[in-house]
């Protein structure tokens, strides 16, 4: 439902104040109209009543129900906020507010940092070698230029995976990053952790425990340099697109 219906007031939008007829029958077919004609047919409702809430009217189209207010401005979809006029999810916008991660809240002294060009775009990435995820994204990582990320092991996808994040903090220093690499690029891991590697365990503890405390339950999941938190992967293009609406984020001090 969210889909079908939010995609079309996303994309096509509804007007904002549809000119209503005279009495509770004229504006309900007015409604209608204009749902319709502003979403080039894709939602046709079947019909729009009043709620016991002043202003909100429910409208169905087909076995979906949705509210929508006098206005024709804002619609309840699925529990989520549209704005049809900005053809905004404003219940997004929120979600993402409340998911960010101010990056200098990040434990970058936990990470394994690397630089490429003029390390101007800086993001985190929570990765696994044991999810198919993380590894389509290596590619597209690789690519990157004039980036600095930090990568954090995350095992959490994995029990397999717990020893190779320990051995990568076991690890001399500057072998971690190429060493981490491998392993996210298909190298076979380790089968059990070394017995003189306690204090890595502690750091991959504290990596998971930070993670856990922010509510990062997939990988990857990357922090972009605004705050913004990105679930899954993305292609090289969006991920490009990303950074740079970050980077102006950051540069502006806009949300």
């Amino acid at each position: 439902m969210f889909h079908v219906v939010s995609v079309a007031f996303l994309s096509l939008g509804l007007s904002a104040a549809p000119g209503f007829g005279a009495g509770p029958e004229g504006a309900a077919q007015d409604i209608k109209a204009a749902i319709a004609r502003h979403t080039n047919g894709e939602v046709t409702p079947d019909s729009v009543a009043a709620t016991p809430v002043p202003g909100i009217f429910e409208v169905t189209n087909g076995m979906d129900v949705f509210y929508a207010d006098a206005s024709g401005r804002y619609a309840f979809i699925d529990g989520r906020l549209i704005d049809t006029l900005e053809k905004r999810d404003l219940t997004q916008a929120k979600l993402a507010a409340l998911a960010a991660i101010p990056f200098d809240e990040l434990p970058l002294d936990l990470a394994l940092k690397t630089v490429r060009g003029d390390g101007s775009r800086k993001f985190a990435v929570f990765e696994d070698p044991a999810c198919p995820v993380c590894r389509s994204m290596q590619p597209v990582l690789a690519r990157l230029d004039n980036v600095t990320i930090y990568a954090f092991t995350y095992p959490v996808i994995s029990p397999d995976s717990i020893p190779a994040a320990v051995a990568i903090w076991c690890s001399a220093q500057g072998a971690r990053e190429s060493r981490w690499q491998a392993y996210m690029d298909g190298a076979p891991m380790p089968k059990q952790i070394e017995p003189h590697c306690e204090e890595a365990m502690q750091v991959v503890k504290r990596i998971v425990d930070f993670g856990r405390a922010r509510g990062i339950r997939n990988t990857p999941t990357m922090v972009l340099g605004d705050g913004r938190r990105v679930l899954g992967a993305m292609p090289a293009e969006e991920l490009e697109e990303a950074l740079a609406r970050a980077g102006a984020r950051t540069a502006t001090g806009k949300p």
